[in-house]
């Protein structure tokens, strides 16, 4: 799935306006500072780390704020989304294990 900085705009103003978060639009500088952090991110990491950032700030949100933080944010989804893989497949492997041990 590939998003554009208009797209993204717009997924802050939707997880703003459900998390109750003021999101101050910054009309000279947010699309073009939208378009190089949707060019430079996975879609699906972006999205996650763009709600990890909304419901983490206190204060008005930011395109440009969040470009500041989004390394250390779209870090977080990476490493979150990587332990639950590993722990579904530890699950996984488990399951298999006592399913050979019961037959």
């Amino acid at each position: 799935m590939s998003i554009t900085g208009s797209d993204l705009i717009q997924v802050f103003k939707v997880v703003c306006e459900s998390e109750g978060r003021l999101f101050i639009p910054d009309s000279p500088r947010q699309e073009d500072i939208a378009d190089s952090i949707a060019k430079h991110y996975d879609s699906d990491d972006l999205l996650n780390a763009i709600k990890l950032y909304v419901k983490s700030e206190y204060g008005p949100i930011l395109v440009f704020d969040f470009a500041i933080k989004s390394r250390d944010f779209v870090d977080k989804v990476k490493k979150e989304r990587l332990s639950i893989d590993k722990f579904k497949q530890t699950v996984a492997e488990t399951r298999k294990l006592i399913e050979e041990y019961e037959l």
